[in-house]
């Protein structure tokens, strides 16, 4: 049935939207949460309350790359149209259409600006107004065990149950710009839901009905992943507030050195560069290709910490920060003034 639905709305995509800039289960031992005093409801009442009132807030997105038509999930992130969800929903795509629940009228959408690293993406319905909403939950607040629910679009209605089973785990999936290569997001939320193709780009909520992570499938897994709001939320505000993403930039590329890496390279665990822009903040400041950046003013760059990722979401372009780094069996410092660039995929 699915399927079919699928197939059908297909025939109700009418025009296009480019996104030529992309080619660029039951608990068994229910707890109870104390809501406020003298009053507790047991956990599973908890999250089945919190699936439904947030279920008017999540759409379905479907996509077209001719001749194929698929369906993935996303939530509303404001009244008027802005829709968070997965960019891997959303690759190579020609076409995008959201369904709303209740709402029989599919509605085009179009593409407001991605993040391949972080794995995130902003879509637009235009024409559109006091629709529900979703809001992120403090990413601190975060522990693993804590009991959440995946929540898909109207097209499978679905809503899982399930746990976090682990923090900060790096996930490889399929680079959204070219399929025959491989992208790590490093900083995911793991979970034993199984999420799959109809939940992908969808909410993952806890009891309170907040967004803990950005469901993405993961192949090989026997649950799902999540994107991190700690690392999502202050991109998605840019672009809902600006309609385009700007991260910091040290102006050169990195790979990231893992502590064994490291160890058999006599070299400490960080981020070494690859290659320097001929203008930019590192070569203003000396750096070079082989440097290894270990810190960041007094945030450490490591295998759980990677370069690209802190530069997202803990520095913003024009900064002024002391880079840390090491160049043969020398450490030192520099200071340097951080650019400001759309993500590279």
């Amino acid at each position: 049935m699915v399927v079919a639905g699928v197939v059908v709305l297909a025939a109700l995509v009418a025009g296009g939207v480019s996104l030529g800039v992309l080619q660029l289960q039951s608990r068994t031992n229910p707890q109870t949460v104390n809501l406020r005093s003298g009053v507790t409801i047991s956990e599973d009442s908890a999250i089945v309350q919190a699936a439904a009132r947030a279920k008017p807030a999540v759409v379905s997105v479907v996509t077209q790359l001719k001749p194929a038509v698929s369906g993935g999930s996303g939530y509303l992130a404001t009244s008027d149209g802005f829709i968070v969800t997965n960019v891997q929903v959303i690759a190579h795509s020609s076409t995008l259409t959201v369904l709303l629940l209740g709402d029989t009228k599919p509605h085009k959408a179009r593409l407001v600006d991605y993040d391949c690293q972080t794995g995130v993406a902003v879509l637009k319905v235009d024409q559109v107004s006091g629709l529900p909403t979703l809001a992120f939950a403090d990413p601190t607040s975060l522990v693993q065990g804590q009991v959440v629910v995946a929540l898909a679009g109207p097209l499978t209605g679905s809503a899982l149950p399930g746990h976090v089973s682990a923090l900060h785990r790096p996930v490889t999936v399929t680079d959204s710009v070219a399929p025959d290569r491989t992208v790590e997001i490093s900083d995911t939320i793991q979970t034993d839901v199984l999420i799959d193709a109809s939940t992908a780009g969808g909410p993952l909520l806890n009891v309170g009905g907040q967004v803990i992570a950005v469901s993405m499938a993961a192949q090989g897994s026997n649950g799902g992943f999540g994107l991190n709001p700690a690392d999502i939320q202050d991109e998605v505000q840019q672009v809902i507030s600006s309609g385009q993403l700007v991260v910091a930039s040290l102006g050169g590329t990195s790979t990231v050195l893992t502590e064994q890496a490291a160890a058999l390279a006599g070299a400490p665990e960080g981020a070494r560069l690859v290659a320097v822009d001929k203008i930019g903040p590192a070569a203003t400041a000396g750096l070079q290709p082989g440097d290894v950046i270990t810190q960041l003013d007094d945030v450490t760059v490591d295998a759980a910490h990677p370069l690209a990722l802190l530069l997202r979401s803990r520095f913003h372009p024009n900064q002024r920060v002391t880079v840390s780094y090491t160049r043969g069996s020398t450490s030192t410092q520099v200071l340097l003034t951080l650019a400001g660039a759309h993500p590279s995929c």
